[in-house]
């Protein structure tokens, strides 16, 4: 049985429990029963591997899926334009042998204390078996740490950038119109499929159908238009 602590917020978790608590998903399961798996997931129970399908299926659209191809080829080109520029000002600042230096060092020692200080109010419970002295050494290496790397390293950060922006211009998305009013169910659609096919071998488009007709309007949709929508490649 899939813990609810697992999700990330209140929403996830709604859906879940409206997927677990549907007629369709009873019938996805007992229709799915007894089938061969592939493996993918053989570690999961069916029930556990329905639900994670779905929650695949329902996640928010990442930020590059909610740009066009031209629209990410043109961040990406203005990033790295960017990145660069930004890079070779900074050159005459950077100190071989202490990093980046005045005026730029105290906001930077100032920004380190306040990030350590939201990784300790993120994350309370690698601090909760500590004792004052040992939370505050703690804190204070943890400080360090992120001052030593935004100071010393800050090309590291330069690079990470620039390469993920040469890496958001070849991306590829399921998601070819964006604004699309359907477009949250057409990769739902896309993404069950290829869960199935993936696991079991076929697009199983009815159950695809009913586990669709849970969260989103269907009634201008059959299997027919499934298959349309989420066609599966030659070969697969």
């Amino acid at each position: 049985m899939t813990s609810t602590h697992l999700f990330k917020d209140q929403e996830a978790e709604a859906a879940w429990r409206k997927l677990r608590a549907s007629a369709e998903y009873v019938v996805c399961l007992e229709s799915l029963k007894g089938k061969n798996r592939r493996g993918r997931r053989l570690g999961a129970t069916l029930e556990d591997w329905i639900s994670g399908a779905v929650m695949h299926g329902l996640a928010e659209l990442e930020p590059f899926e909610k740009m066009t191809s031209k629209q990410r080829q043109a961040a990406s080109k203005k990033m790295v334009a960017h990145c660069e520029a930004l890079r070779e000002l900074l050159v005459p600042f950077y100190n071989e042998r202490t990093g980046l230096d005045w005026p730029f060092q105290p906001y930077l020692d100032r920004a380190a204390l306040e990030s350590a200080i939201n990784y300790q109010a993120n994350w309370p419970q690698n601090f909760e078996d500590l004792d004052e002295d040992d939370r505050e050494d703690s804190l204070y290496r943890i400080r360090f740490s992120i001052y030593h790397g935004i100071r010393k390293d800050l090309g590291l950060v330069f690079d990470a950038i620039h390469n993920g922006a040469l890496h958001l211009a070849e991306l590829q998305s399921e998601v070819k119109k964006p604004n699309d009013s359907n477009v949250r169910r057409l990769r739902f659609i896309r993404r069950l499929t290829n869960e199935f096919m993936r696991e079991f071998g076929t697009p199983h488009r009815a159950l695809v159908l009913a586990l669709a007709s849970v969260f989103f309007e269907t009634s201008d949709m059959d299997e027919a238009a499934i298959s349309k929508l989420a066609p599966i490649p030659k070969g697969a």
